[in-house]
């Protein structure tokens, strides 16, 4: 049955989510286009530094308008399903609550998932021009020591970053559709006004969870000399060892995070919902 539940949760989102992530692919790849079209500019330097700032202004929003639009279209599957009419015929299925809200996390993880990929994707296109690869090729070796690329992160493959980064991203998919949910769990406990509720409930577990975050970094050491490398008697400032720490604090927390939203929001839908 957990099966069919997620079958049905993934068609739904599919419906928007490709449509969706497809503008987003085609405007990244038209704006890389601009940017390494060989038209000539009938301009000066100035307006063509401002028409690449507007480009990438552009670019930016547009990532933030399809990341925030997935996310929200997660979070109206998961409400609508579950909590307004719809939700008394989901409800009356032989299906525990458990159940649902794993259907739920497991399918808008995958989109969340998916989204950061196609995200990732989408900069590199627009990015990895042949100016930037000429530049990075050509000044590789100075590009790695001043990000730090020395010592034990000397022979850093680019299939261990790219692990790296698909793990954090992976964990940070399942923290961010679990804070959702939580929120809209929590909004329920409202009398009236729920999606209200909800909102409040998600911006307090922001600040909350920032709060924790800065505390955890603090008393970890993540703010500390762990993040300079020693050479020639002085200390410099290590990107790739403030990465890598910043990264293995982060997936702890959000972990430990996620477990706790999750098993709240499931004790919610178990114990105290209420439809009316």
């Amino acid at each position: 049955m957990l099966g069919k539940l997620i079958k049905y949760d993934m068609k739904y989102l599919n419906r928007f989510l490709i449509l969706l992530h497809s503008f987003l692919m085609i405007s990244l790849v038209l704006i890389r286009v601009f940017l390494t079209s060989r038209i000539e500019l009938r301009t000066d330097q100035e307006q063509t530094e401002f028409l690449f700032a507007i480009t990438f202004t552009l670019c930016f929003l547009i990532i933030m308008a399809i990341s925030m639009g997935s996310l929200l279209i997660i979070a109206v599957r998961f409400y609508k399903n579950l909590f307004t009419d719809e939700g008394y015929l989901s409800h009356t299925l032989p299906v525990k609550s458990s159940q649902h809200l794993l259907s739920k996390t497991v399918s808008g993880s995958i989109w969340a998932f998916l989204n950061l990929c196609l995200t990732y994707i989408g900069i590199f296109i627009v990015a990895w021009t042949p100016n930037v690869q000429s530049f990075f090729y050509e000044n590789k070796t100075d590009i790695q020591t001043e990000l730090g690329m020395t010592g034990k992160y000397e022979n850093l493959s680019l299939s261990t970053i790219i692990a790296v980064i698909l793990l954090f991203s992976i964990i940070s998919a399942i923290s961010n559709v679990i804070m959702i949910y939580a929120s809209i769990a929590l909004g329920q406990l409202f009398s009236s006004h729920r999606i209200v509720g909800s909102l409040v409930a998600y911006f307090v577990l922001q600040i909350v969870i920032s709060v924790l975050s800065l505390l955890f970094i603090v008393c970890f050491g993540q703010l500390t000399s762990m993040i300079y490398i020693a050479e020639a008697d002085a200390l410099h400032f290590s990107f790739i060892t403030y990465m890598s720490e910043a990264i293995r604090l982060s997936c702890i927390l959000m972990l430990i995070i996620t477990v706790i939203l999750y098993l709240i929001t499931q004790y919610i839908m178990k114990r105290k919902i209420n439809l009316i």
